[in-house]
This record gives C-alpha cells, sequence and structure tokens, in this order.
C-alpha cells in the first residue's frame, strides 16, 4: 500500500506481513504435518444398506466399512473390497467377527490408507456372484466415494465366498487387481473352466491371489493346494499363509492384519 505522498506505511506494512504469515502457516497445517484437531482419532464406520436388486427381482442387502474421516474430507476417493460371506453366512458376518476393528487399528496407526469395505450378501444361489457385479458394484460406485480403477478394487470372501471371489476375478480381470481366498480354494469340478478362464487373460490384467486356510480346515485345505498348482501352472502371483486353524471366521480374521497390508501394495 502507498500513501498520497508515494511512502509506504510503516504500520501497514506490517499488518500486511503479519496477514500473509498467518495465511501461509494456516496453508502449512493443511499441506504439511498434521494438526492435533485433523488427526482421525474415531474408528470408521459400520452401517447395512438395502438396494433393489433388478437382475434377480427384489431387494438386497449389504453392510459397508466407511474408514475414519471418511466424512471430513468430502473430496478423498478411496480403494474398495468387496468382502463376500462363507454359505449360509450374511452380509454382516464378517464385521461380527471383527474385520472392521482390524482395518481400524491399521489404519488409525498409519499402517495402511484408508479404504471401503463392501460386505455382500452370501453366494449359495448366485454362484458367478453376478448381482454384485450387475448391480451391486454400480450402486457403490454411485452412491460412494470409491475409486472405479482397478489397481484400487478387490474382493474376498471366506469359504463358499472365496470361491465366488475368485469366479468374479477370473471373469473379469479388467476389474479386480487381487483376489484373497479365506478356507477356500478351486471348487472341485471346476478345474477346465478355470484353466479357461486364466487362458483368456491379458497377462496385464492377471490379479494377485492371498489364499489363508487353515491347517486343520477339513473342507478345504486340499482344494487350496489344487488352486495353487492350477495358479504356478498359469505363473499368477499369489501368497499362502497355511498356519494352524480351522475352518471359522475367528480364524480368517486373525489373518486379516497380514492380508490388508497385501492387499495396500495395490495402493501405493
Amino acid at each position: 500500500m502507498v500513501t498520497s505522498g508515494g511512502k509506504v506505511s510503516v504500520a501497514k506494512v506490517i499488518v500486511l506481513l503479519s496477514l500473509t504469515s498467518f495465511w501461509f502457516l494456516g496453508c502449512q497445517t493443511q499441506i504439511g504435518q498434521p494438526t492435533a484437531e485433523s488427526i482421525c482419532t474415531k474408528p470408521g464406520v459400520v452401517t447395512q444398506e438395502t438396494i433393489d436388486a433388478p437382475s434377480r427381482g427384489y431387494s438386497y442387502s449389504y453392510f459397508i466399512y466407511l474408514p475414519p474421516c471418511y466424512d471430513r474430507d468430502v473430496a478423498h476417493t478411496y480403494p474398495v473390497l468387496y468382502l463376500l460371506p462363507g454359505r449360509g453366512s450374511g452380509p454382516g458376518s464378517w464385521f461380527a467377527a471383527g474385520a472392521n476393528d482390524v482395518a481400524d487399528a491399521l489404519i488409525l496407526s498409519g499402517k495402511i490408507a484408508p479404504f471401503v469395505i463392501v460386505s455382500t450378501e452370501n453366494t449359495d444361489s448366485d454362484q458367478l456372484a453376478e448381482t454384485i457385479y450387475n448391480d451391486l458394484m454400480p450402486h457403490i460406485e454411485s452412491s460412494y466415494r470409491v475409486k472405479a480403477e482397478r489397481p484400487f478394487q478387490a474382493v474376498a470372501g471366506g469359504s463358499l465366498g472365496s470361491i465366488g471371489a475368485y469366479r468374479l476375478a477370473f471373469q473379469y480381470p479388467d476389474q479386480f487387481a487381487s483376489v484373497g481366498m479365506f478356507g477356500g480354494g478351486l471348487i472341485h469340478g471346476e478345474e477346465e473352466q478355470a484353466a479357461a478362464w486364466l487362458t483368456d487373460m491379458a497377462e496385464a490384467e492377471r490379479p494377485r491371489l492371498f489364499l489363508n486356510t487353515g491347517e486343520q480346515d477339513p473342507l478345504m485345505l486340499e482344494r487350496a493346494k489344487v488352486m495353487i498348482e492350477m495358479l504356478d501352472t498359469y505363473q499368477i502371483d499369489h501368497t499362502e499363509l497355511f498356519t494352524p486353524g480351522e475352518h471359522t471366521y475367528g480364524y480368517w480374521v486373525s489373518n486379516l492384519p497380514t492380508y490388508f497390508e497385501w492387499l495396500a501394495q495395490d495402493w501405493e
């Protein structure tokens, strides 16, 4: 600012510098280290929702986990994991076993980036998970701030849900970057179809797989090994975690920290 005599007012310069410093420091708190007020300390939120599902003719229920600070930063978008339950289980089964608590612990500690988890209905009567692909996924992408790009979309499941997970990813390799299989493997009789799916994949679209099955699992341990043999044959990147455990959500959730950190490698 200049006075009528052409000289700068010292008082006005001091005020101007003070305001500039205040503005600059304010910007620094936004782009530099977070202030105590900006750090997320509250856990994420889990809610149950329902949508119309035209492909099957009646409504569809799902649970969704929105990570810490989801409602604060309205411009931010998130990776998304579709998590399928096992036979006879409901969309709340994974969260009842503590999947959201595992995600909260890793996100709040800064070990992984925040992400959204959508827990689906079981695929007992929808073995190719067509309702998830045709109805649920478009709804999630239009209703929540999730990233639609392949590296940020994953699918996983337990038991029969793990079979639905690999069927989704093998049919739509351009959609999913990775598959998580808990207490699951290549279902008997589907060897030829799985081989056809893997053969048809472009090399750049081959998903990574994470397999976790308990060593005392009476149902799927051998089928998990069959899946690994096929993945080796087609040179599909995979990680196995076989430790003492049974065919239960409790066992699978105990290994989610390892899986979530593995999953987050796609987001780096």
